[in-house]
């Protein structure tokens, strides 16, 4: 009898959901707050269908409860720290008091537009490839839900995954026809693009007419609208560029100039201390905060490569032995050596990596095209990709030659373009291989399918093409502010080491002060060149390359200004 109980006792268990530990919280502050949170939702109708678009799994009053709780703990602790400044004399504690609780309250609830913000910009990212692979699929017959049904199992698209687990939830778990799925995804999805496609993906099922022609259309119209969209996102990164320029050389300036005048007036250096923070703190802090609105503005796919920081990190141990070991030079000329040695190497290898995927994203539409060009002449796919193992395509040669080999051993087609794809770190060619596998395996491998795909990939690529020209201008400010920082430290330098022709005794500047100096100004040359690599290149790796090449330029600079300005050192 025991036995069973306990059998039953199991069975229950596994099917008891598995929550998560947000999950957890949410239930746990429900319990407390249940009775206000409910009267609260019920006061904001809108606060469902934002969660609906979002990528928050709660409700309403979930959502709410949660803020109840964090708002109370922020009051908690602002009280505290209210009645601590009141009796220190601490006037901005006392006055973070009103401000902070209900910013809490406004940031907990405003989550839901936040993350339904990032779900847009994900589903757009990869829409392009996902109508292109809608088009292939489309053409050889596959049903719209079974589409889905592969999409949803596509690792390469994550943010398209979900989008399709969303709607075969409602068919197959509450059991809703198709349309009326869609129908559904359309109204809750916060990307205007994908919900207009399903809205009259819809429509063109339910009038019989060709959903073929219609992802054609709506595909060249999205493609048109990111080419606007890359455009708008280069302008933007110029704005945030000009304010990343002014903030940290033109304020570096003013506050360089202001205490140099300080210290050589009040004959102390001591205000050259400030100096040192604004460069080893406030410039690194400033510098985070523009990769972070950088990486929200600009257009991105959905992979990473993270070898190259990886191989930065693995670099971070070596710097500082070569940092703390005792060499007979300046502070500048170490810190030098010790930056070039963690962003050398991973500078190498990033450039590598990168300008390989490059060169393979501009062959493969090329080689996409002279399969096309076999199949017309009546080649099979596989005998058309062996003919081109000879063919000169850069980079994608010796992957060519791979493929060919392998189907020669009589491996399948879309086992050799897995392996392919699964062996470069480029994401547009892993999406172009899945859509080239569902061409042979869906589309028949057909002239028409594959002419399809080798326009779509030439698209894609003169898209990428386009943002990286618009983008290339920003690198070149990103150098003129590293030149500016060496620029204004050999200016104060001169100043303090020269006072005499000033007319009035000034402070003494000795070689430990300026060694100091010099030190901030290679290090936040160093760190301008990481914000140049995201914002000319969309990637804070290749960043490594320019903060590595501005460091050179500043060891390069002091030993040619040192030729015509006597500084001690």
């Amino acid at each position: 009898m025991s036995e069973v109980k306990l059998t039953e006792l199991e069975g229950r268990v596994r099917r008891e959901p598995l929550l998560g530990w947000f999950d957890r919280f949410v239930s746990f502050t429900f319990r407390i707050f249940a009775g206000p949170a409910g009267r609260i939702a019920n006061s904001m109708p809108q606060l469902r269908s934002q969660i609906l678009k979002s990528n928050l799994r709660t409700s309403p009053e979930g959502l709410v409860s949660m803020a109840l709780f964090a708002t109370m703990v922020a009051g908690v602790t602002t009280v505290f720290l209210a009645v601590y400044g009141f009796f220190t004399l601490h006037q901005v504690l006392f006055l973070f008091f009103p401000v902070a609780i209900p910013i809490v309250y406004l940031v907990i609830t405003s989550l839901p537009k936040l993350s339904s913000s990032g779900r847009a910009a994900a589903i757009d990212t990869e829409l392009p490839f996902v109508l292109g692979y809608m088009s292939v699929l489309a053409g050889g017959g596959v049903s719209p839900i079974e589409t889905l049904r592969r999409i949803s199992q596509m690792d390469v698209l994550p943010a398209s995954r979900k989008e399709a687990k969303r709607i075969l939830v409602d068919t197959d778990v509450f059991g809703f026809d198709p349309i009326t799925a869609m129908e559904n995804a359309s109204k809750q999805s916060p990307s205007r693009y994908w919900s207009e496609f399903l809205a009259g993906y819809t429509a063109v099922l339910k009038s019989g007419g060709s959903f073929e022609n219609y992802i054609q259309i709506k595909l060249r119209d999205l493609v048109a609208n990111r080419s606007a969209v890359v455009k708008n996102a280069s302008d933007l990164t110029g704005s945030v560029a000009e304010a990343y320029l002014t903030i940290t050389v033109v304020l570096g300036m003013t506050l360089y100039t202001l205490y140099m005048v300080q210290a050589m007036l009040s004959g102390n250096l001591g205000a050259l201390q400030n100096l040192y923070l604004f460069a080893f703190l406030v410039v690194p802090l400033i510098s985070a905060g523009f990769v972070y609105l950088i990486d929200a503005i600009q257009t991105k796919w959905p992979y990473t490569d993270y070898r190259p920081y990886k191989f930065f990190a693995a670099m971070i141990p070596v710097a500082l032995v070569v940092l703390f070991i005792p060499i007979p030079i300046p502070l500048y000329l170490h810190v030098s050596v010790a930056l070039g040695v963690a962003s050398g190497p991973p500078a190498s290898y990033s450039l590598r990596i990168s300008r390989e995927r490059r060169r393979l994203e501009r062959a493969l539409p090329d080689f996409i095209g002279d399969v096309t060009e076999g199949r017309k002449t009546g080649l099979s796919p596989e005998q058309s990709i062996e003919r081109l193992s000879s063919r000169n395509y850069g980079v994608l040669s010796r992957h060519v030659k791979k493929m060919g080999a392998q189907l020669s051993w009589g491996v399948s087609l879309s086992k050799v373009i897995s392996t392919f794809t699964g062996a470069v770190g480029s994401w547009v060619t892993r999406a172009t291989g899945v859509l080239l596998i569902e061409v042979v395996d869906v589309g028949g491998g057909t002239v028409r399918s594959f002419t399809e795909m080798a326009a779509f990939a030439r698209t894609i690529n003169d898209l990428e093409t386009q943002k990286r020209s618009a983008l290339k201008p920003f690198v070149f400010i990103t150098y003129i502010a590293g030149i500016m920082v060496i620029m204004t430290t050999f200016i104060l330098v001169y100043m303090l080491s020269a006072p005499a022709t000033l007319g009035y005794k000034a402070a003494t500047v000795d070689s430990h002060t300026i060694d100091l100096l010099l030190t901030t100004a290679v290090f936040d040359s160093f760190v301008i060149g990481l914000v140049a690599g995201k914002m000319g290149e969309s990637s804070l790796s290749d960043g490594f390359k320019h903060g590595f090449a501005l460091v050179i330029a500043s060891v390069v600079s002091v030993a040619i200004a040192r030729l015509f300005i006597n500084i001690p050192l």
